[in-house]
């Protein structure tokens, strides 16, 4: 049996933009610092939790306190819904994700996982999109952890405990240079979802990289 573990934004479903507008609107308004110009892939812990504690101590220089991390928190998830009642658009299923994961959940030789950085309810939001029941696979989030490796490790004790079971491999299915560096720390298989074919995954040294869900034969074929 082998778990297969995915992020949500950029993976398997296409609303990094939404969310990336969101965020950053919410972080203005909680602690009036506009980070526009802020890189991801520049912050040591890329995860909705380390990405308020990071950028927070590098311009006001001190750490958020409770009240502005929940402040933070209900800011973004309440702009998502907003958007998503605005444009219903900017949410939408990376192609083929739907039944890929369908697939999946189908097979007898793999179970399934959710892995993202985003904080749990924003998350549920963007998941409505491929309409999967989060309740019935082991899910992780930056509510549990603020690094990476954190959150991945969490879902995979999850799934252990959840099936009873230990796994005969494990891949990871990302969009991020972040994902990609976690596995290889953890040393797990990463299997890259790049929607937008800009090659940053293979740039960086990930071999096996798809931009959709689509060729779902030829994806379960570097599964086996």
């Amino acid at each position: 049996m082998k778990l297969i573990i995915f992020d949500i934004d950029g993976t398997l479903t296409d609303t990094k933009a939404v969310d990336d507008k969101c965020f950053i609107n919410a972080f203005e308004k909680t602690f009036q610092v506009d980070i526009q110009d802020q890189i991801w892939a520049d912050l040591q812990n890329v995860t909705d939790w380390g990405i308020t504690e990071e950028i927070v101590n590098q311009r006001l220089h001190r750490n958020p306190t409770k009240e502005e991390y929940k402040s933070m928190h209900d800011n973004h998830v309440g702009n998502l819904k907003a958007e998503k009642i605005k444009d219903n658009n900017q949410f939408k299923a990376v192609q083929g994700a739907n039944k890929f994961i369908e697939q999946l959940m189908a097979a007898e030789n793999y179970q399934i996982g959710v892995a993202t950085g985003a904080w749990e309810k924003s998350a549920l939001t963007k998941l409505e999109v491929i309409e999967i029941d989060i309740k019935k696979v082991p899910f992780s989030n930056s509510d549990y952890h603020k690094t990476r490796e954190g959150i991945t490790l969490h879902a995979i004790e999850q799934a252990k405990e959840k099936y009873q079971q230990d796994f005969a491999e494990i891949i990871y299915f990302g969009d991020g240079e972040w994902d990609y560096k976690t596995c290889k720390n953890l040393g797990i298989k990463f299997i890259g979802i790049d929607i937008t074919n800009n090659q940053k995954l293979r740039k960086l040294g990930a071999k096996i990289v798809f931009t959709n869900f689509l060729d779902a034969t030829n994806i379960i074929r570097h599964l086996i």
